[in-house]
């Protein structure tokens, strides 16, 4: 630290002692090697960190959403990306008008595994209004389609998320069939990989092929290769 001339931690104490308090709730939330999170390092984080958001970025919303996102400490990189996508996201609402949400009941036990992805897929295109990556405003009728579809598609795939997240049950049994009909699984694919969700989708994509429909593994590779966005 002692090596950084600009010091914006310095100009602003309370901005960055506010950070790093942020920083030691992110590290008891999530798992660490020694070496992570020792007071050079939070220091420095702090510092960059700081010339990039306000103060209302470090949330206790903003945490929740990093640390759900996050297995192991994240780089530097790492965090200041998720970073962005949450402060990008609460700005969109702020500016918009924040969209009505479901309100679930929950379901009888936690989700785990494929349901509770599904789970984090949905609410993602919540925080993000069901934005694509390059766009700056939406239509509410537009945001209402997409959702609607999303939550089609998570009824079909995840009964159980889809009752968490709505309250209804999730009587429709799932169908396999659009990972066996390529058109289907082109035009999905072909949807989220303009969408912020993508990696979350293309994993998830990916293992429903891999399990349904393993002769249709090329054209997954064609949108999202293993190892691009999906981190096959």
């Amino acid at each position: 630290m002692n090596q950084i001339s600009d010091l914006r931690s310095a100009e602003a104490p309370e901005h960055a002692q506010h950070i790093a308090a942020w920083l030691r709730k992110l590290a008891a939330l999530v798992s660490r090697r020694s070496e992570d999170c020792g007071r050079d390092q939070m220091a420095l984080y702090a510092e960059m960190l700081i010339r990039d958001y306000p103060r209302a970025a470090f949330t206790t919303a903003s945490l929740q959403f990093v640390a759900e996102s996050c297995e192991w400490w994240p780089p530097y990189a790492v965090l200041r990306k998720l970073l962005g996508e949450h402060w990008s996201a609460f700005q969109r609402n702020r500016r918009d008008g924040k969209l009505a949400q479901i309100s679930g009941r929950g379901a009888a036990k936690p989700l785990e595994g494929d349901d509770l992805q599904w789970r984090r897929y949905f609410d993602r295109g919540e925080m993000a209004r069901w934005a694509q990556a390059d766009e700056t405003t939406i239509e509410a009728a537009e945001t209402a389609f997409r959702r609607d579809r999303a939550l089609s598609l998570i009824r079909q795939q995840s009964p159980a998320a889809y009752e968490d997240i709505t309250g209804q049950p999730g009587r429709e049994p799932a169908s396999n069939a659009l990972w066996g009909d390529p058109e289907c699984l082109r035009r999905s694919l072909r949807d989220a990989s303009h969408s912020p969700m993508q990696a979350d989708f293309a994993r998830m994509a990916r293992s429903a092929v891999e399990k349904y429909a393993p002769q249709n593994l090329p054209i997954v590779d064609e949108f999202f290769p293993r190892h691009g966005v999906d981190g096959g």
